[in-house]
């Protein structure tokens, strides 16, 4: 039975509620925030509702314990980053937004696209086990020292990243990771900017392995979906198929075609003529939303698994072929505001529990501190972090006297299948450098 709120807590809610409806001041940044600041306006500034008061409590508490760290590590001058209060304030640490399953192990786990029967699922596990034999000779761009590449890059400059995403509670960063990377890479080789439909993903693609999850809202992974995409006929666009799994739900697989009936994806495609085109020129091709367009618009022609834990190769990959999806451990990201992240206490096991699926659109070096970073887009809306971007600290194992590899203990979380490794060593801040895919032959289907 839903217990009712105490009449304190309700009159307060009830305030916020009316608040919200005529406030407009911003959330405060790192330099405003105080240890004045109160859950109740967190609650009006960040529209938080609660469905008893034994949550609200929690929350509160949850709360206050964050803000009381944030403030302690803003006060801190040997920082390179600021904590902030956001919509992750009043969250456990690794709640929400990640899709793997506390205990997944190699017992079945019930989803709601484990019925989904396709040959893909075996076809990318053979995929993956020979992209682990690729060769920098596999590369689609030829390998320079890194004293080479340019200083600074940021694919957003090239009109070749949309705008930042939210995932909403779902465990979909891999498929939002995996079609953001499809937008550019696509547009990269035929100069038209697409926005595709990471819902097809989360309520179509199977993952009977259970990598990186049970599939949909409980995780998958990029390599899967770059399969799923490349023999599945292509993606749909954006507004084909809507992103709906915002509070955590699949969703079903199918498209309301022109007649109003409920078809899948696959349907769609299969009664839809197309043309393949590649193209280099925006004037070459139809664009976006042209007339008539039912199925599918872009795929790949492959995808590749760079070198695990190579800095030189990802460096290569980002300043020469473009953004490259990467999985990262991102639960330490949550209170993120600005400037160059760095994880406290080091290559710990806590650090490197990959759990999350981003794309790299760049890398620099910060004015102010001279440091060194990665330029991270996330999913996580543009409310949060650099207007949706994170910046992690960049090292080069050639120059750093210190190992930066260390060990995830529960790799499943992020990467590994069923029967897969117990254990895996990965590099870099947030182990950035440990599995990383890029799409090859990004090509029009209109």
């Amino acid at each position: 039975m839903r217990q009712s709120l105490p009449q304190t807590t309700l009159t307060a809610l009830l305030l916020t509620l009316n608040t919200i409806t005529t406030s407009t001041a911003a959330a405060p940044k790192h330099n405003e925030l105080t240890n004045e600041y109160t859950f109740e306006q967190y609650i009006t500034d960040f529209h938080k509702t609660y469905e008893s008061s034994q949550e609200y409590e929690r929350r509160r508490a949850i709360f206050e314990t964050k803000l009381e760290v944030i403030l302690a590590h803003n006060n801190r001058s040997d920082v390179t980053y600021k904590k902030g209060v956001n919509h992750f304030t009043d969250y456990e640490q690794n709640e929400g937004h990640f899709g793997h399953v506390k205990g997944l192990n190699n017992h079945a786990q019930s989803n709601t696209n484990a019925n989904i029967q396709s040959p893909l699922a075996s076809n990318a596990e053979i995929a993956r086990a020979l992209l682990s034999t690729s060769t920098t000779d596999d590369l689609p761009f030829d390998l320079s020292p890194v004293s080479e590449l340019p200083k600074e890059v940021d694919w957003r400059t090239k009109g070749v990243v949309t705008a930042v995403k939210d995932q909403g509670s779902c465990g979909s960063c891999w498929a939002f990771a995996a079609m953001e990377a499809l937008e550019s890479h696509v547009a990269l080789s035929t100069g038209t900017l697409f926005e595709f439909a990471p819902q097809e993903l989360v309520s179509c693609m199977p993952n009977p392995m259970k990598c990186g999850g049970i599939g949909g809202c409980a995780g998958a992974t990029v390599d899967l979906a770059f399969d799923f995409v490349m023999n599945n006929g292509g993606i749909l666009e954006e507004f084909q198929m809507g992103y709906t799994s915002y509070y955590g739900k699949n969703g079903d697989c199918y498209v309301i075609d022109d007649d109003g009936a409920a078809v899948s994806p696959a349907m769609l495609r299969a009664t839809t003529t197309t043309t393949t085109t590649t193209t280099s020129s925006v004037n070459d091709n139809p664009g976006p939303d042209p007339e008539g367009v039912k199925g599918a618009v872009a795929t790949i022609e492959g995808y590749m698994l760079l070198t695990k834990n190579s800095y030189v190769e990802l460096m290569n990959a980002v300043a020469k072929y473009g953004p490259v999806p990467i999985s990262v451990a991102a639960s330490p990201w949550k209170e993120y505001e600005s400037g160059v992240f760095q994880m406290e206490g080091g290559y710990t096991a806590k650090n490197l529990d990959i759990n999350h699926a981003t794309v790299c659109v760049g890398y620099g070096t910060d004015e102010d501190t001279g440091l060194d970073y990665w330029l991270v887009r996330n999913s996580w809306k543009p409310t949060w972090g650099e207007g949706g971007y994170i910046r992690i600290l960049r090292e080069d194992p050639d120059e750093v006297d210190e190992d930066i590899c260390g060990v995830d203990e529960t790799p499943s979380h992020g990467s590994e299948c069923i029967g897969g490794a117990d254990s895996i060593t990965v590099c870099g801040t947030s182990g950035i450098l440990y599995e990383n895919f890029i799409p090859m032959g990004g090509k029009l289907l209109i």
